[in-house]
């Protein structure tokens, strides 16, 4: 009986805290605005979530950019990872996830990220649904 309460408790130990969406910092929006003007795309914005990955004190950005298509509403995206201020903004990577994220949460060393799908009856300019892709930091 004990083992089946604590079992129980269990999902409610393991809290995922929710990252507050920014912008993106100025630094950051310069280098995105430079690469994409040299690959010839056009750059709207970007949205970033401010996190210590490896719980070393030092600060990272996650980064979603979004790129508009010409002549047309729609946008393509996508994430990457930023080394923060006290590393210069310096090293990036594209994390290969282009969809668009709806809320980012952390729980230890993982990061789920909550993206939009598209359920059967959506129209194209606004998915309703909701899945989440994992991001494991390593040690």
């Amino acid at each position: 009986m004990r083992l089946a309460v604590l079992l129980a408790l269990l999902p409610c130990l393991v809290h995922a805290e929710p990252l507050q969406r920014t912008e993106a910092p100025a630094p950051i929006l310069e280098r995105l605005q430079a690469e994409a003007a040299r690959n010839g795309e056009l750059f709207d914005s970007a949205a970033a979530w401010e996190i210590d990955l490896e719980g070393d004190g030092t600060t990272e950005w996650l980064v979603q950019a979004a790129y508009p298509f010409p002549g047309g509403n729609a946008v393509y995206v996508r994430t990457y990872l930023f080394d923060g201020a006290d590393q210069g903004y310096g090293e990036s990577a594209d994390i290969g996830l282009d969809r668009s994220l709806k809320r980012v949460e952390r729980s230890g060393r993982d990061l789920s990220l909550v993206i939009y799908e598209m359920l059967p009856n959506d129209a194209r300019c606004c998915p309703s649904g909701e899945s989440t892709r994992t991001l494991s930091i390593g040690n």
